[in-house]
């Protein structure tokens, strides 16, 4: 991908690429910004929309959330660029796994409103589960894990479910 190649496709000329992104990296950034708040949108309202049920909550978000990008491959392209670790995106992609764990935690009512010692715990539950699904989902996207939207929204639910049933109620510690 070059600045040439992104203009030819847009039809516009390269001044107009310079005035809006400094280089790739900026541009490709924005797009994966865009595609991950819409991935976040839509699994919140998701999520606060299901009944009040765990299996139902995770459920409600990781189909909302998968769903914005195994329905639009420009989005999937998006988030596959943002898996690779290239350059600047490799601290991006680890500050949205957090952020999304951080969504986790505040979004969902069994995780929600915990003391600061049982939220570290929940917090390292939530990047565990955060980075597996977005491996898992990287997999799909690209190809190299052949599953319908069922089965991953069907399997990735199940782990969510059973890690966070067995979320322990206080810090081992």
């Amino acid at each position: 991908m070059s600045v040439r190649s992104v203009c030819a496709r847009a039809r516009l000329t390269p001044r107009y690429f310079y005035e809006n992104f400094d280089d790739l990296d900026e541009l490709l950034m924005t797009t994966v910004d865009s595609v991950v708040d819409e991935v976040a949108e839509r699994s919140l309202a998701a999520l606060a929309a299901a009944p009040d049920e765990l299996a139902a909550q995770v459920r409600a978000a990781i189909d909302a959330g998968y769903g914005v990008v195994a329905t639009d491959a420009r989005k999937a392209s998006a988030l596959l660029v943002a898996a690779t670790g290239h350059g600047p995106l490799r601290e991006r992609r680890h500050k949205l796994v957090t952020d999304y764990a951080d969504l986790i935690i505040d979004g969902l009512p069994l995780l929600s409103g915990m003391g600061l010692g049982r939220r570290r715990t929940a917090r390292s539950t939530a990047l565990f589960l955060m980075g597996g699904a977005a491996d898992v989902i990287e997999a799909v996207l690209s190809g190299r894990l052949r599953m319908s939207r069922t089965e991953v929204v069907t399997h990735l639910t199940a782990m969510w479910v059973s890690v966070l049933s067995g979320t322990p109620t206080a810090d081992p510690a």
